[in-house]
């Protein structure tokens, strides 16, 4: 076939395997790589050890009225609890059966960390009742002093308290004064640290809660009771009229996660194609200038060049991304295999399904060269990184256009800009992903394709005349804006 260009696979080989060792043998290369292991070792050991990265701030309160501290102590040791459950609940995902799960969770809501721990060890003895209680933002302490004057050197360092024989500072003071109603404190919050705002903040919660205590306890009502009774409420059901089984329509977390999991993959494409055709801009930017080009050019055809550069970079990229990769499957798999909640299994199976896979690699290889090919052929233009920046940045541009479509496919899935980006060549990779949970019909998905494939093969053929004339001519920047000027915008030079 005379129209294809003629390319030795051996020359292309060995321009793919230069820049792909070019980079395996920096350090910044196995930097990169192995910074998840590095992070998650350090994760690991910050979580299973007694390090305390933050120290522990110390609040005291003065009650000037006699009517607060303990009512304002009951609703800090309340929301303990609620941080309690909250790191309790994690061990539904290790109750297999579906209604003891839900059983714990009520429990666990209505009645406490107590009552639920009692009945994982009554009724689901394969499940631990061990748990690391959540570190209180911070704790309350004795007064050192009982007015203000005599507590400001505490809070500004100048005097240190004793609290469990080591020496600590007061880190903030909290004072109930009296007003015209009784009902309504003048209240103030005393501390150097402005940032930190866990004490204000709880404080402004119980004057709230008190404002609704003085207006429903004079009718009979109780405020505790109303809160027990709304997290006992009934929760509504959601259904899906598409399924076709009529006792399975209710929609769970297996209808949700394939959503999420679509998202991720999106997100993980989109990250793939711009690390990958970043790199490539670089590559060519740096030969141009060391004059590698000419030298390449005696002896290799261009097309030789940018496809072995578009194979080496690619390989680079997957290289580069194979720990999160790895560290991806290895997770899902898991879960898989020794998750608990089936409806989240069910979900990443339906997930990970023949047409997500085929589409994801397509999409990945068409986004890839697409890409590719517009930042070989701009730094084959540039004549320097200021070049590089001017010239990349209407595809940068469209590249983070890209984002929001990706996340619109978790928040909005029936939006039809989300549909419209599957019809647009640039934004068609990621869109498909994250719209294959919805199931639209093949023939939009295999047009989406066929748009994007045309425009992949333009791109290439266009990519080859730039960057034959990028490299022969030696243009830049300049040589692009008076060729814009002289046949766009049709001005004489």
């Amino acid at each position: 076939m005379s129209f294809l260009p003629r390319i030795s696979l051996r020359r292309t080989f060995l321009i793919a395997r230069r820049d792909y060792l070019g980079y395996v043998k920096t350090w910044g290369f196995w930097l990169s790589f192995l910074l998840p292991f590095i992070f998650g070792g350090f994760a690991f050991i910050a979580a299973t050890s007694d390090i305390d990265l933050t120290p522990t701030q110390y609040v005291t309160v003065i009650d000037e009225t006699g009517l607060h501290a303990e009512r304002f102590y009951d609703l800090y040791d309340e929301e303990l609890e609620e941080q309690a459950q909250a790191a309790l609940s994690t061990k539904a995902f290790f109750i297999q059966d579906k209604n003891k799960r839900q059983t714990f969770q009520r429990i666990l809501r209505a009645d406490g960390t107590k009552a639920a721990q009692n009945y994982i060890s009554e009724n689901i003895p394969g499940v631990s009742t061990k748990y690391e209680e959540p570190v209180p933002a911070f704790k309350f302490t004795d007064p050192p002093a009982d007015n203000l004057k005599d507590l400001l050197p505490y809070l500004r360092g100048e005097i240190q308290m004793t609290i469990d024989d080591k020496p600590a500072n007061l880190g903030g003071l909290i004072i109930f004064k009296s007003s015209d109603n009784p009902s309504e404190p003048d209240t103030q919050y005393w501390s150097t640290n402005v940032n930190k705002l866990d004490a204000p903040n709880l404080t402004n919660r119980y004057l709230r809660r008190l404002a609704r205590t003085n207006y429903l306890e004079p009718k009979g009502l109780s405020v505790k009771e109303i809160d027990r009774r709304i997290a006992l409420a009934a929760e509504t059901s959601t259904f899906n009229p598409v399924k076709t089984e009529a006792a399975d329509q209710g929609v769970n977390k297996s209808d949700t996660v394939p959503f999420l999991v679509a998202t991720v993959l999106a997100f993980m494409l989109w990250l793939t194609v711009f690390s990958g055709a970043y790199m490539l801009l670089t590559s060519m930017l740096e030969e141009k200038l060391n004059k590698l080009l000419e030298m390449m050019l005696a002896t290799t055809r261009f097309s030789e060049i940018i496809l072995g550069k578009l194979v080496g970079v690619a390989a680079l990229t997957l290289s580069m991304m194979a720990p999160y990769i790895v560290l991806g499957i290895g997770g899902v798999l898991g879960y898989v295999f020794y998750g608990a909640d089936q409806d989240v299994v069910k979900g990443l199976i339906s997930a990970f399904n023949a047409k997500m896979i085929i589409f994801l690699i397509i999409n990945l290889l068409l986004g890839y060269i697409l890409y590719g090919a517009f930042f070989i052929a701009l730094g084959s233009l540039s004549s320097s990184m200021q070049d590089a920046q001017t010239l990349t940045t209407p595809i940068l541009f469209i590249l983070m256009a890209c984002v929001p479509v990706i996340f619109l496919g978790m928040t909005a899935p029936d939006s039809p800009l989300l549909k419209i980006a599957t019809f647009i060549p640039f934004s068609a990779p990621f869109a498909i992903i994250v719209r294959l949970p919805s199931d639209p019909p093949l023939w939009e998905l295999l047009l989406s394709t066929g748009f994007l494939t045309l425009l992949c093969i333009g791109t290439i053929a266009l990519a080859g005349r730039i960057f034959r004339y990028g490299v022969l001519s030696g243009a830049g920047a300049g040589v692009v804006i008076a060729w814009f000027k002289r046949v766009i915008l049709r001005r004489k030079a």
